[in-house]
């Protein structure tokens, strides 16, 4: 083959390269036209969207067919308001509440020669019979007013015997008031003389009175002071005083001043005991105390709460008692040095008493939200790295889904917090609010974001 031959092949070779080249090229060309058209044609400035705040934001709208949604499973729900930015696990205990817990004194001192009984059906050997009763012990339950001991009380046999003496000296006083005023009458003895014995009487009257009063204040009974009384005046007539009264002249009776479980028991028959000292402690268990222990940096959270908080407290040790409501409505003012923690104080009822003291209880506490925030599911939520992407259908009844970039406040393990609210910088950022009550898609994100981005 001559060289010019070889040159004419070369160059019709050359040729169809080119013209293929340039047919492919053209191809693509028509090709990407068509579709940057048609993603332009569905891809609106966001001052179409009266949703948008953002100058420079774009928003993405997709109009699909009713079967398409369907195909895509598309499902929605609407972004609400959310309860707590933070909750706060706490741990504490149950202990009794300390305005419910009465300590028992006796109001003289005295020796104690009775203590309550309480009806009991314990057997102590298989043989025995049945025991009916025993001494009162730690944790019975017993009512308000019930008996708990007896003391033999010198001092209250004195306060009596007070009262009989001054009630004798006022008669003794009436009488010879009464002679002083016949004798003043008929001139034996002087107005002075009269009017000294008319005081004395007067003072009389007053001894009656304190002797009574001071009775009263050490809590003896109405009907006991009546009773001496009239033992008194039976002294007087010479009649016999009742024996049994006798007795009881210094006989003090102990009683229970609320209804309650015994949670310490002091004396035993024979035992000396102080005014002063407890002879009981009952704690009325129908309401327990509750203690719980934040971290001092929560505590600025928790003291803009309004008083007092609603929490809800569970014991892990009975799981079927649910939550149960309990009030707090006291901070502590003392920080723990060595765990660095606070206090909170509450109350929980506890009709049926099956919550006991010490026990362990966990709660949760709701910091409540900042404005601007609304909550959304997490699988309504398309991460890309920094980004975070949620679609919106603006109106229900329109199938038309926006995709908006979204700032992320918090995230849960199911939920999401995002701003519905922005800032300028933000939303020179592109960002896009999310508002209350906005329908965001939560079933077939992904695939309407696999749609949009073959679109374009």
């Amino acid at each position: 083959m001559t060289t010019q031959s070889r040159t004419h092949q070369l160059g019709r070779f050359a040729l169809g390269f080119l013209t293929v080249v340039v047919v492919i090229a053209v191809g693509w060309w028509i090709t990407e036209s068509r579709r940057s058209e048609a993603a332009r044609s569905r891809r609106v400035p966001a001052s179409a969207n009266p949703s948008a705040e953002a100058p420079h934001a774009v928003v993405d709208v997709l109009d699909l067919p009713e079967h398409s949604i369907k195909a895509m499973r598309l499902q929605t729900v609407p972004a609400v308001i959310p309860r707590f930015s933070k909750v706060l696990h706490l741990r504490g205990t149950l202990q009794i509440d300390p305005n419910r817990l009465s300590h028992v004194h006796a109001r003289f001192p005295g020796q104690i020669v009775e203590l309550a009984t309480v009806a009991s059906s314990k057997i102590e050997q298989s043989d025995a019979p049945p025991r009916l009763s025993r001494t009162l012990q730690n944790f019975d339950y017993v009512e308000q007013g019930v008996k708990l001991a007896v003391i033999r009380s010198k001092d209250l046999g004195e306060k009596k015997s007070q009262l009989a003496e001054a009630m004798t000296k006022l008669r003794v006083e009436q009488k010879t008031l009464d002679s002083y005023k016949v004798m003043t009458e008929k001139g034996v003895l002087s107005d002075r003389q009269y009017r000294e014995q008319e005081a004395k009487f007067e003072q009389a009257k007053i001894a009656v009175f304190t002797a009574e009063s001071t009775l009263i204040a050490f809590q003896v009974t109405k009907a006991e002071i009546d009773k001496v009384k009239e033992s008194a005046e039976k002294y007087h007539r010479g009649q016999e005083v009742d024996k049994f009264y006798e007795d009881d002249w210094s006989r003090v009776v102990v009683t229970a001043p609320i209804s309650g479980d015994i949670v310490e028991k002091g004396p035993i028959v024979g035992d000396i005991v102080d005014a002063n000292a407890d002879l009981f402690k009952i704690a009325d268990l129908s309401v327990l105390a509750v203690y719980l222990h934040p971290y001092e940096e929560d505590l600025p959270a928790l003291e803009q709460l309004p008083k007092p908080l609603q929490v809800m407290i569970r014991i892990p040790a009975y799981p079927e008692l649910g939550e149960l409501q309990c009030d707090v409505d006291r901070f502590s003012p003392m920080i723990d040095p060595n765990e660095h923690m606070a206090l909170l104080i509450g109350t929980v009822k506890n009709p049926h008493r099956s919550l006991l003291s010490g026990q362990f209880i966990t709660a949760d506490v709701g910091i409540p939200t900042d404005k601007g925030v609304v909550e959304i599911p997490s699988n309504a939520v398309i991460d890309f790295g920094s980004e975070a992407i949620v679609f919106v259908r603006p109106d229900p009844s329109k199938p038309q889904f926006q995709r908006r970039r979204v700032n992320i406040v918090q995230r849960y393990f199911n939920v999401v917090y995002v701003r519905s609210e922005l800032t300028d910088e933000q939303k020179q950022q592109g960002l896009l609010p999310v508002q209350v009550d906005d329908e965001v898609v939560t079933g077939g994100i992904l695939e309407l974001e696999d749609y949009l981005e073959q679109l374009r």
